[in-house]
């Protein structure tokens, strides 16, 4: 072991100093205490002769809750005297510094090293961690020399305020080169541990959320993953703590923020547990979810009493995960020990290290010692408990799974037997009765064909065919408004005293006729017939498929009706006149009725329409006067004297002629 030896015997005005014997530094020489402290910030106090008689002495950890700021304001510098033995003259070491600020190191007045930057003028104050890296040192060829570190950390009271990193300043030692080597061979490992142990549970994570996105109702994956999630950002961040040659800022800001996700690291794995033993979440999974959610808010404030409630909660869900976990096995619940035995296992590996981090604070795992030795033993050990105890308790259960499928297999296979007995026997009757079967479903194919044909030709006689295909596509048909609509208007003269004279049947067929050739002459001038009231006649043009010349289509269409009914006057005894009216504009259509379907239209164009056919005379067109203004360069009217007309009052009419 290294010696160190204190006095103040030969060198006068020095308080405190090393004696180092010529073993002292056959492996590592801490260099904790004796240091002479005084603040603020001039070179002159690296020279190996300076009077520091008035200098105070002062631990280099530095923690500021201990130390007020009249003492340690982020600028200061620390001495140390050294009496050398003679054998280790001009001989040289390795210089280990682990801090958290900035600093340049001084032998004897000469500078060695500078770590990290110093602000000033031109630049900021960057902090730097050579940790394990060794900074060659060669003492000179007299005894007494001394060592003098200029040290900055601006911020070291904000970093204790925000991110409980109260220990601001720094330790030092002497390695000879073979133990500085020893110390890097022993981290390389250590860090590929770490990294391997890191992927490890990053894979296991990332498989047991593919396995609960395939089968959600094994909430248990969510629960395992989100742990192992978090486990991993854990001991990312533990080993960042002892990374070599990095900002400290980045450990210190690292460090914080994964803290903050212990609660939930607690959390996800008692939901992990309840899941597989309770059928529905008791209440106390959300009441710890909600505290622990306090507790990470208490801590990201810096709450004096945060780690209270931190190490509270650290504590009480595990004995609660045990607690669980003892009843599962108690009451012999299926595979309840194997995962038992694993899970309380890493429990109780967990919960110690971390009071052992709460008591001793940070845990360093990048030296060799028999602490670090026995704490990687148990890190081993819990790595290898719960993926071990869960691949246990898979394999038994798929194992178990098997049996009992072979099982059933018999039992299919007798069930089977018998089945295709009775199959075949089945089809055999079948067979005799397919041919029936067949002759069967096409005459009733044929009928359904029929009865189709005659529903859809029902419906087209009754709907126009834009809303019979909507009812069929859709099931429905929405109301609609057409802005250029030409709708025509007629009714018989002299309906009434005809109708008295003559036999029902005939004037049924009568009718039937004429509006059967109405029908005829509308569709040919692509008109849709509406509907017909006794002897009324309602048609329109440009709904429900629009027709940019609607007006003329339907002044067409109303001269081959004229010419229809002049012509069949002539051959027939019976004498049938019409007076028609024709009107443009805007007009609602939609089905009206649940039961029986109706198109019916709607709105003032109908209104005026109805005007314009009690204004007409027998065998006259009457066109208003928006329809005349859309087709007078295609026919001649004669305009007709203004007439006051109900609800519309002076109103100019015109009778179409004929086509120009």
């Amino acid at each position: 072991m290294p010696e160190v030896v204190a006095g103040n015997d030969s060198i006068s005005g020095v308080s405190s100093r090393y004696f180092l014997k010529i073993d002292s530094i056959s492996g590592v020489l801490e260099l904790d205490s004796n240091w002479l402290y005084k603040k603020g910030d001039n070179r002159e106090w690296s020279d190996l002769n300076y009077d520091d008689s008035d200098w105070d002495t002062l631990s280099t950890i530095l923690n500021v809750k201990e130390i007020e700021k009249e003492i340690f304001d982020g600028k200061g510098w620390f001495r140390l005297h050294l009496e050398i033995d003679s054998s280790l003259f001009n001989k040289s070491f390795g210089l280990l510094m682990d801090q958290r600020g900035a600093s340049e190191i001084f032998l004897n007045g000469n500078k060695i090293e500078t770590l990290g930057t110093f602000e000033n003028d031109t630049a900021k104050e960057e902090r730097y961690n050579p940790k394990l890296l060794p900074i060659a040192v060669q003492f000179g060829d007299f005894i007494h020399q001394v060592l003098a570190i200029r040290y900055h950390h601006a911020k070291a009271r904000s970093y204790s305020k925000h991110f409980y990193q109260h220990n601001a300043g720094f330790s030092l030692s002497f390695s000879d080169p073979k133990a500085a080597i020893q110390q890097l061979k022993y981290f390389i490992i250590s860090n590929n541990f770490f990294f391997g142990l890191i992927m490890i549970f990053g894979i296991l994570g990332f498989i047991h959320i593919l396995f609960y996105l395939f089968y959600r109702k094994k909430i248990s994956n969510l629960y395992y993953s989100i742990f192992l999630f978090i486990f991993s950002l854990m001991v990312y961040a533990g080993k960042l703590q002892n990374a070599v040659s990095l900002n400290p800022d980045v450990q210190i800001k690292v460090a914080f923020f994964v803290s903050l996700g212990i609660p939930f690291f607690f959390f996800m794995l008692q939901g992990f547990v309840y899941s597989l033993f309770y059928k529905k979440f008791p209440l106390l999974l959300w009441i710890s979810g909600v505290f622990g959610l306090c507790v990470s808010i208490l801590y990201f404030f810096n709450l004096s009493f945060a780690n209270y409630f931190l190490l509270f909660y650290a504590i009480l869900i595990p004995i609660e995960i045990i607690r669980v976990l003892i009843l599962a096995i108690v009451k012999k619940m299926d595979g309840a020990w194997i995962l038992g035995v694993g899970v309380i296992l890493f429990v109780i590996f967990f919960l110690g290290i971390f009071v052992i981090s709460m008591i001793i604070g940070n845990i360093n795992i990048s030296t060799s010692g028999p602490l670090q030795i026995l704490i990687l033993f148990f890190i081993v050990l819990a790595i290898l408990s719960t993926p071990l105890s869960m691949s246990i308790y898979l394999a038994r259960d798929i194992a178990k799974t098997n049996l009992n499928l072979e099982k059933q297999l018999e039992q299919v296979q007798l069930l089977s037997a018998k089945t295709i007995k009775q199959e075949r026997e089945k089809k055999r009757i079948l067979e005799g009765q397919k041919e029936k079967l067949e002759v069967l479903v096409k005459e009733r194919t044929l009928e359904l064909e029929e009865e189709k044909e005659k529903t859809e030709e029902l419906l087209l006689n009754t709907l126009p065919l834009k809303v019979v295909n909507d009812l069929k596509e859709n099931g429905k048909t929405s109301p609609e408004s057409f802005d250029d609509v030409t709708v025509y208007f007629s009714d018989i003269v002299g309906f009434t005293k005809l109708s008295a004279n003559l036999a029902p049947d005939i004037l049924i067929h009568e009718l039937n006729e004429i509006f059967t050739a109405f029908d005829d002459i509308m569709s040919r001038h692509q008109c849709e017939r509406i509907k017909t009231i006794g002897d009324a006649y309602l048609a329109v043009c440009g709904m429900p498929d629009k027709r940019k010349a609607h007006a003329q289509n339907m002044i067409r269409a109303s001269i081959d009706i004229r010419e229809f009914l002049e012509n069949r006057n002539a051959n027939s005894n019976i004498e049938w006149k019409i007076r028609v009216g024709i009107h443009s504009g805007k007009v609602v259509g939609g089905i009206v009725g649940v039961r029986k379907y109706i198109y019916d239209v709607f709105g003032d164009t109908i209104n005026t329409t109805s005007r314009m056919e009690s204004s007409s005379e027998p065998m006259k067109i009457n066109v208003s006067e928006t329809t005349y203004n859309l087709v007078k360069m295609d026919f001649h009217f004669i305009e007709r004297e203004a007439m006051e007309i109900k609800g519309l009052g002076l109103t100019k009419m015109y009778f179409l002629d004929h086509s120009k």
